[in-house]
């Protein structure tokens, strides 16, 4: 017997999810993430403006990360009994200074006018685990009370970093990616899809360890569905804690 998806099942094909997964969100996304980076000038900024060497890179990072969900809860998906856990690495850099041309120079305006500085931000994930019901339904409902590990690969080359405090030893940030995630069998469901769009929003702050490395703790939600790419949209919408080491780049490096 087929199970009919709830009201807040059918409603969790928002316009907003619509949009991201059509050819035009994405058009608009690359958009609004790469101008910043267009650029013909050479002088840039580094982390302490005080000290900035002529014709220096803009300044960059790199994040070795892992994620741990604690729960699931239904969002804009409707799997209520799966986790994710991950392992990656995430690269950050700033876009600001002379060197973005002048679109990228209005885009960015409203980090800068919340005082934060913006860089660009992308996400390559080789270690993905979903932890999902052995069975459901079409729409991603438990039908099974085992439960099963599934990997994956993720990449989200469109985001954005705002922060806070530049230069000092604690520094607040918020981060947003956009991306796919692909596993070896189809995901929630059977009626599902290999791979699925992913959205993932953190709210948390880096503290200074040494010269160039930081420590960085975080609030995440991530989301993943495959936006009625084959006639059903089982979803997961988790929350955990996005955590791991920080490394800042030379200002030398081309990077």
């Amino acid at each position: 017997m087929e199970i009919k998806p709830s009201l807040h099942l059918r409603r969790s094909n928002s316009s907003l999810l619509r949009f991201f997964s059509s050819r035009w969100g994405f058009v608009l996304a690359a958009i609004f993430l790469f101008a910043p980076l267009a650029s013909g000038a050479e002088e840039t900024p580094t982390f302490t403006h005080a000290s900035t060497p002529p014709h220096a890179a803009p300044p960059s990072e790199l994040f070795y990360e892992a994620y741990t969900a604690f729960g699931c809860f239904k969002f804009a998906g409707g799997e209520t009994r799966a986790l994710v856990f991950y392992a990656g690495v995430e690269y950050d850099r700033s876009t600001h200074g002379v060197h973005h041309n002048g679109l990228g120079h209005m885009l960015t305006a409203p980090g800068r006018f919340a005082g934060a500085r913006v860089d660009y931000s992308a996400d390559f994930i080789p270690a993905f685990v979903l932890r999902e019901p052995v069975k459901t339904d079409k729409w991603g409902d438990p039908l099974s009370p085992f439960q099963r590990s599934l990997p994956g690969v993720e990449i989200a080359p469109l985001g954005f970093r705002w922060m806070w405090r530049d230069g000092t030893d604690f520094k607040p940030f918020w981060l947003v990616h956009l991306g796919m995630v692909g596993f070896t069998e189809k995901a929630l469901s059977t009626t599902a899809t290999y791979e699925n769009f992913t959205i993932n929003s953190s709210v948390g702050f880096q503290a200074r360890t040494s010269p160039r490395t930081d420590l960085r703790l975080a609030y995440e939600f991530h989301h993943f569905s495959n936006a009625y790419m084959n006639g059903s949209n089982p979803g997961l919408d988790t929350l955990g804690l996005n955590f791991g080491i920080v490394y800042r780049l030379p200002v030398s490096s081309r990077w």
